[in-house]
C-alpha cells in the first residue's frame, strides 16, 4: 500500500505531463493535496494517545480486581466462576499489553492514571458482578471512542487495534449481565450452587 506522499508525488508528476493543464492552474490542486498530506502526517494524535491511556488504566485495573476475585472465589469453592473470571483477568492483562505496545509506537509515557482499589464486598457475589459490569462498560465506552477518534484522524492502525478489545468489552458486558439475569431468575443461592 502506497503513503499518502507516494500516491501525492504519483498524482503530482502525472499532472504535470497533462497538457490540457496549465502550471498555473496545477498549483492550487497540488498544494491542497500537500496541505492535506501535512495534516495526516502531523495528525494531532493527543485525544488518541490519552483515550489509550485510559484504556489501558482500565485493563489495569480489571486485571488486579479479576485476579483478586479469582483467587477470593477459588478459595471459598466456586471453581466454575473463579476459572471463568481468571480467563477475564488474563484476556484483560493481554488487552493491557496491546495498549502499551501501541503507546510505545507513539513513544509516550504511560505510567498509570490512578488504579483505584476493588470497590466491592467480599463474599457479596452480586456486587462483585455488578463491579465487573460496569468495568468492563466504561472499557468499551473508551474503545469506541478511541476507534472514533483514530479514525477520524487517519489512524486506521491503532482503530483496528482496539477492534478486538472492544469485542472482548463487550464479551464482558455480555457474560456479566447474563449472570446478573440467572441470579434474578434462580436466585442468589441456586446459581453459587452451580459454581461449585
Amino acid at each position: 500500500m502506497k503513503t499518502i506522499e507516494e500516491l501525492l508525488n504519483t498524482q503530482e508528476g502525472s499532472m504535470n505531463t497533462e497538457e490540457t493543464s496549465t502550471a498555473h492552474e496545477e498549483q492550487p490542486i497540488i498544494a491542497e493535496k500537500k496541505e492535506i498530506a501535512q495534516q495526516i502526517e502531523e495528525y494531532s494524535s493527543n485525544q488518541v494517545i490519552e483515550l489509550l491511556k485510559q484504556s489501558l488504566n482500565i485493563h489495569w485495573q480489571q486485571t488486579t480486581s479479576l485476579t483478586a476475585q479469582a483467587i477470593h472465589l477459588e478459595r471459598w469453592g466456586y471453581k466454575k466462576l473463579a476459572a471463568n473470571i481468571k480467563a477475564d483477568a488474563e484476556e484483560e492483562h493481554e488487552h493491557s499489553a496491546i495498549n502499551i505496545e501501541r503507546l510505545e509506537f507513539f513513544d509516550v509515557d504511560y505510567q498509570p492514571l490512578t488504579v483505584n482499589p476493588p470497590s466491592w464486598t467480599r463474599h457479596d457475589m452480586v456486587a462483585m458482578i455488578n463491579y465487573n459490569l460496569n468495568s468492563v462498560k466504561e472499557a468499551a465506552k473508551i474503545e469506541r471512542a478511541t476507534i472514533t477518534a483514530a479514525r477520524e484522524v487517519g489512524d486506521e492502525m491503532t482503530a483496528n487495534i482496539m477492534i478486538p478489545l472492544l469485542n472482548g468489552s463487550e464479551n464482558g458486558i455480555r457474560l456479566y449481565e447474563g449472570y446478573l439475569k440467572l441470579i434474578e431468575q434462580m436466585g442468589i443461592d441456586n446459581f453459587l450452587t452451580l459454581q461449585v
